[in-house]
Order: C-alpha cells, then structure tokens, then sequence
C-alpha cells in the first residue's frame, strides 16, 4: 500500500510574475514521516476525509490577519477564502484538495502589495498585450450602454460612422485606441490584467510545510487504524488494529470478534512482524509499519485526526469467546384444549370420550401409571448424573436426553423432579416427597394448579 500527501509551492504568475500562484500535486509520503514529522496523509482519512477538518484549518490560517492586505479591502482584493465542501457527484476529492485548487486559481501570493501597485502593474501587463478584444473588454467595463460607448470613440474620431454593435466591432479597436485612453480607469485595468481578484501574505503558507513543501498540520501524528486483509470479511480472516505511536514506537492493539480463524490469523501476524509483547497486542518501530504496507494487504486510515479539536485515543476491544454451563429444563406446558388430553390417552390406548373433567381425571391416571412405569430409568440416571436446580428460567433449555420416545416425557420428568427435590434444590433420588400422591400431582400439573420452575445444572 502507497500513501500519499500533498506537495505545496508558489511560483510566478504567467501574466504578473511579481505576483505568485499556489500550486499543489499529490505525492507519495513514508508512513515514517506521517507520524513523526506530522505529513497530512490525504489518501488515508478514512471514509471521508473532511472529518479531519485539513480545509478548515487550512482556510483558517490564510484567513488569519496577520497574512491579508487590509488596504485592499475598499476594492475588494481582501476576500475571504471559503472552504470547497461540496463538489459535483462525480469529484471525489476532499473538501482540503479542491480548496486548494480553490486558491491557486483565485489567489495571488505577494510579500508587499499596495493598489497603487496592483495598478502600475496592471497597466504594464494590459500595454505589452494590447489587441482588440482588450480595447473592446475595457471600453465595455468603463462605459454602460451603446450611446456612451459610441461616443467615447466619436470623441476621438468625430467622422467615423457608428450606427450599432456591429460597427463598433468592426472596428479596429487596438489601433483607434491605447492604453492612455483608459488611463483613468483603473478598476477596469485591474480586471482585465489580474487572473485572481484576491491577495495573501507569502507567510501565510509558512508553518503549513516542511523544508520539503509537504503539507503538515501538525508536528506529529500519535494514532491511525490499520486493518489487514481488508477485503476479507467473510470468512473473518481481517484483523483491525488500533495503533498508537509513543516516541518512535507502535503499540498495535487488535479488534477481535469470537472467531477462532481470525485469532488464529492474529498471532501469526503479531510473531511475524513484533519486536516485543504478546500474539495479539504487541510493539514495533515505526520504522517497521512501512514494511508492513509494502508486504501485507492492508488498509490504513487515520480516522481519529481532527486538526481543530482534541478527541479521545483509539481503543480495541475483544469479543470473548462463549463458554458456559448447559441448562438443562422442562418445556411443559399445561394441557387446555380436550385435543390435547384425547392426544396424550389415544397414544396410549386409552378411552378419549367424556367431558374435560373426565378426561382430567382420566390422563391423571394415566400419567401416575406410567411414571411407576418409568421411575427406575429415571433414578437410575439421576443416580449416576447429579443437578442442582437454580431458580432463574432458561428461555431455551437445553432438554434432558430421557424418554425420548414418551408422549408425555416433560410431565414424567417434572413429577419424577418434584417429588425428588431436596431443600428444593438437590436433586437427590434417595429423598422422596410422598405428601402428595403421583395422580394427584399429575392432575395439578395438567391443569396448572403447579409447575416446575427454574433450570437445572449439572455438578
């Protein structure tokens, strides 16, 4: 990966070389001199990189007073230079490049400038370039209307025949006229001579680069983001660090989610390239970052950077990875509809005809028939397998791998478990709870007169 800033220089105006133009072109900078020597990296602001507020204060320092001309002000060559936000659809370019362009194409640079000045200078330019489209532009700009215009020029040529624009175009201006003509005209001269209506101090490009013309808006820069493999979201093999520089040292400080593979990746990455630390968090000269950018695939911002405002350090965090202990529970439900008793005693061979009460009464039955059915398997395993029940409900409870193939298995397991509970909590085959009888226990079950609540945990 290359990065870029921006060179910045004045050279002589083609039309007043007493006068200088701001010029600007990209040029490729050492990640090395971007944070230790403070270069603007312009191609790595991130996302936007007006965020990083390079126009306003670059707008802001040429605005400053002590770098205009005040005198300037009455004919309007003191203007104030507005940042470029917003450019067409198709001109991607930062609000800080077209600002630039902004400048050296409106603004004149000058040690000293004062209007009588500008004029002298004004008049020499428009003299050793006269033709006819000047006489024509500046007998426009200092006469309104044909009749003023026509006579302007019959003043000195009484005889000659002007009857509309198109005689007076027809004309051969730059040889009927000259420049004392329009001696007097000097906001006229002015327009016609300068390409820019706007004047700064030289100094106030001084301070904004380094001996080499880069633009720099600081001394140094301490924090950027560097995010490797980019283009490999999908199968989380990208790593995102946050970075800080300290004196001549990176402390790399990596965004990690729960995946094994992208973890996997970081600490191959951190003990290729570490000088010291760990496999995820580790240091580096930045001398180094540059081997970095030139070996890896890489994308690198620096979207923390605000020149006019102080912001809060970078900060990585890491996902843990989940581990936790199965919750084991019971997804009973109570019955309410009398398809759901004829169900449980049709699976079963019993008898689904009768009213609700009946075959309450009917299912209770069976259930007590067949939990004294079932009672060995379960204490058996409860045996071998010891839980504690927790009072906080799992919504989604991972379900106890028992009489799978029994319609009623959740209500078996919550009547095996209730009456099993010691101080409501062990689960504890050698304790039983024989103050209610296993029908009646169903039947409050079925009907939601009780529930097992909690989850359970294996210890």
């Amino acid at each position: 990966m290359k990065l870029y800033g921006l060179k910045v220089w004045l050279e002589p105006d083609h039309r007043i070389p007493a006068f200088s133009r701001l010029g600007y072109e990209r040029i490729e900078v050492p990640i090395e001199d971007v944070l230790l020597k403070g270069i603007h990296p312009e191609s790595a602001m991130g996302v936007s990189g007006d965020f990083c507020q390079a126009a306003e204060l670059f707008a802001k320092r040429i605005n400053d007073g002590e770098h205009r001309f005040d005198a300037l002000s009455v004919q309007h060559l003191n203007a104030e230079i507005i940042v470029s936000q917003q450019g067409s659809f198709h001109d991607k370019r930062t609000a800080l490049a077209r600002t630039l362009e902004q400048v050296g194409h409106g603004v004149y640079f000058a040690d000293e400038v004062n209007y009588d000045r500008i004029v002298k200078l004004a008049r020499k330019y428009v003299s050793s370039h006269w033709s006819h489209e000047r006489a024509w532009n500046l007998l426009r700009s200092s006469r309104s209307g044909f009749s003023e215009l026509r006579a302007f020029i019959k003043q000195k040529y009484p005889k000659l025949k002007i009857g509309s624009y198109d005689d007076m175009n027809d004309l051969d201006l730059a040889n009927l006229l000259s420049v004392g003509d329009f001696m007097d005209e000097e906001q006229s001269l002015v327009l016609e001579a300068l390409s820019c209506r706007n004047f700064r101090k030289v100094s106030a490009l001084r301070g904004l680069t380094d001996e080499r013309h880069r633009l720099r808006f600081r001394d140094r820069i301490d924090w950027f983001e560097l995010v490797v493999n980019p283009s490999r979201t999908h199968d989380c093999g990208q790593v995102k660090y946050s970075c800080g520089v300290s004196g001549n040292t990176v402390h790399f400080e990596p965004e990690l989610v729960a995946s094994a593979s992208q973890r996997k990746f970081a600490r191959a990455f951190g003990r290729e390239y570490r000088t010291t630390g760990g496999d995820y968090c580790f240091t580096m000269p930045v001398t180094q970052v540059q081997e970095i950018l030139e070996h890896e695939e890489v994308a690198l911002r620096f979207n923390n950077v605000r020149y006019l405002q102080r912001l809060n350090p970078l900060h990585s965090t890491a996902r843990l990875r989940k581990e936790q202990i199965p919750r084991f529970g019971i997804s009973w439900r109570k019955m309410e509809t009398l398809d759901q008793f004829r169900d449980a005693l049709r699976t079963h061979g019993w008898k689904i005809s009768g009213r609700k009460s009946e075959l309450i009464k009917r299912t209770s039955k069976l259930a007590a028939e067949r939990y004294a059915a079932v009672v060995p398997v379960l204490s058996e395993w409860f045996s071998d397998q010891r839980y504690v029940r927790v009072p906080n409900t799992q919504r989604f409870p991972t379900l106890f791998p028992l009489l799978e193939d029994e319609p009623l298995q959740n209500l078996l397991l919550s009547m095996f478990l209730m009456r099993h509970l010691r101080g409501n909590t062990v689960v504890d085959v050698n304790h039983e709870n024989q103050s209610v009888q296993p029908e009646d226990m169903a039947e409050a079950l079925l009907v939601g007169k009780t529930e097992l609540k909690g989850c359970f945990l294996k210890v």
